[in-house]
């Protein structure tokens, strides 16, 4: 497998419920107001951070959604064109026999693979 070129950054762990978690403290922070500081932090930078983890969030699940109807989708077709691979196997076997050449053509590829 190829990998690309760019660096990762670096995620530090955070709690499943990170977002659940910054909503309370917001709510907590309006109520406290004023007579909490935070160094180099105002509800102003909070609440841009936490609107911008609110729009990632539901933009990965919505990914997350659209991946799981993708291969739902593509596991119908694959499962579709299985049962048709079969029949057309089972047809020539009915008609040339278990061992003849005709056979053995709609069986080759799996033979080359294994060598």
């Amino acid at each position: 497998m190829q990998t690309n070129n760019v660096k990762k950054e670096r995620v530090s762990s955070f709690p499943r419920d990170a977002l659940e978690q910054a909503q309370t403290v917001q709510n907590g922070w309006r109520i406290v107001g004023e007579k909490l500081s935070v160094p180099n932090l105002n509800m102003e930078l909070f609440l841009e951070k936490l609107a911008d983890a609110q729009q990632h969030v539901e933009c990965a699940e919505a990914l997350k959604q659209e991946r799981a109807r993708a291969i739902r989708e593509r596991n119908i077709i694959l499962s579709q064109l299985w049962d048709l691979t079969k029949r057309v196997r089972n047809a020539a076997k009915a008609t040339f026999g278990d061992s003849s050449a005709e056979l053995e053509q709609l069986l080759c590829l799996q033979r080359e693979i294994g060598q």
